[in-house]
């Protein structure tokens, strides 16, 4: 299951571990732009792809995709926490929308919450299963003092990583962090903080990293941060 599937980072993580022959649960707030992804990745690598446009801070939705999800391609053992957004204005906190702020820690921290919370218990159940958060250094809002939405929930994000690394030991459920570094997509066009950059990371290396992580080459790194670029790189 991999959350915000519809476009950037969430687009090619979906295509590469369909190319892996998984079956998939693609979520999105987008319907148009995740349906067209199922049907693009079921002809390409004949896997089982389905679309759902939901909220992922919606406990009811999430309740029912998790059911949908399960009746239709059987139990979940990956679940890619990647659905993420920002701040509509390059601001310092207190000039920020208190109200769009709390929008973003919603959408980063809150979902990706629910999505684990209702995932996780069938995953001890079995014995078996993994949690990728995408995380972040929050570097746009190291750099200028802004996007605190952001930055506040991508490290609580890892926070939860850290918090599920040692009840989970043991359990055969494995939780990792994968940082993806500075990828292009619409997100970090809209930013104004990035408008000097002309060489990104590669959001391929973070697709491969998440395909890795799901096939268990690092489940010895349990509640770990993967650096996704360097990892590609060797370093």
């Amino acid at each position: 299951m991999v959350t915000g599937a519809g476009r950037g980072l969430g687009r090619e993580i979906a295509s590469t571990l369909a190319a892996e022959g998984m079956s998939l649960l693609l979520l999105s707030r987008t319907g148009p732009e995740v349906n067209a992804l199922a049907e693009e990745i079921s002809a390409a690598y004949g896997v089982k792809a389905l679309p759902a446009a939901i909220d992922v801070t919606d406990p009811a939705a999430v309740a029912r995709v998790v059911l949908h999800a399960e009746q239709q391609l059987g139990t979940v053992d990956l679940l890619v926490n990647n659905a993420a957004t920002i701040e509509a204005r390059q601001v310092p906190f207190w000039e920020a929308d208190l109200d769009d702020v709390w929008r973003v820690v919603e959408t980063n921290l809150r979902g990706p919450l629910l999505m684990t919370r209702a995932l996780l218990p069938a995953m001890v159940q079995r014995g078996h299963g993994r949690v990728v958060n995408l995380a972040s250094r929050a570097r746009a809002a190291t750099r200028t003092g802004t996007y605190t939405g952001y930055a506040v929930s991508k490290r609580a994000l890892s926070l939860l990583t850290e918090s599920l690394a040692e009840p989970l030991k043991g359990s055969g459920v494995v939780v990792l962090d994968v940082l993806p570094g500075l990828v292009r997509t619409e997100l970090t066009l809209s930013m104004p903080v990035w408008s000097d950059i002309t060489e990104w990371d590669s959001a391929e290396a973070t697709a491969t990293v998440v395909r890795d992580a799901a096939c268990g080459r690092y489940d010895d790194r349990h509640g770990t941060v993967l650096d996704a670029p360097a990892l590609v790189a060797g370093r």
